[in-house]
């Protein structure tokens, strides 16, 4: 199931919380991505959930088993059982990716990945979140990462759009160039 047959499911569990507090949203999502999370560290989970053979009630046992374990609490636990029900439990990761996208555009927010060669300090980090929230127009939520491969300036991605100001990826424009003009 791509992005959009997760849509219906996410937009669902989006309605039950809509009138609940921005942080709620949050702790739902943090709930769908740690049942992502543990069904793609233990394949099995998600291999027992879609077999036929295994009884309805033997799934539903092994599903909530996995859930207290998660500490899952409501409405994610039922939302669950209905994806269950509708044998989309293999989706799971891409219903709670879509769910945190639907999440973010409630809220005014898009997400950035920022790589740079080191470390950035908190004070930095907050004047490039503050300078691409003024020109994207909407919360920045970054995920800082440190690449030193990069050789120096740094890469950030928002949404599909990937803005390089890394000094490998001059280098790498400029050898392109350079094949360019000799081929």
């Amino acid at each position: 199931m791509g992005r959009f047959r997760a849509i219906p499911y996410a937009k669902a569990l989006l309605a039950v919380v809509e009138d609940q507090a921005a942080d709620r949203k949050e702790v739902v999502a943090d709930e769908l991505d740690r049942v992502a999370a543990a069904f793609a560290a233990v394949p099995e989970f998600e291999r027992v959930l879609v077999t036929p053979t295994i009884p309805v009630d033997a799934k539903t046992a092994i599903l909530d088993s996995v859930l207290d374990a998660l500490e899952i609490e409501e409405p994610v636990r039922r939302f669950l059982h209905v994806v269950q029900h509708h044998y989309r439990m293999q989706h799971i990761a891409d219903i709670a990716d879509t769910y945190r996208k639907l999440v973010d555009q409630s809220l005014g927010r898009i997400r950035a990945r920022v790589e740079t060669v080191v470390v950035l300090d908190e004070p930095e980090r907050r004047r490039l979140v503050d300078a691409v929230s003024a020109v994207e127009g909407a919360t920045v939520v970054a995920d800082f990462q440190a690449r030193p491969e990069l050789l120096g300036g740094f890469r950030l991605q928002v949404g599909s759009r990937v803005f390089d100001g890394s000094l490998a990826g001059e280098l790498d424009r400029l050898s392109q160039e350079i094949t360019v003009e000799q081929g």
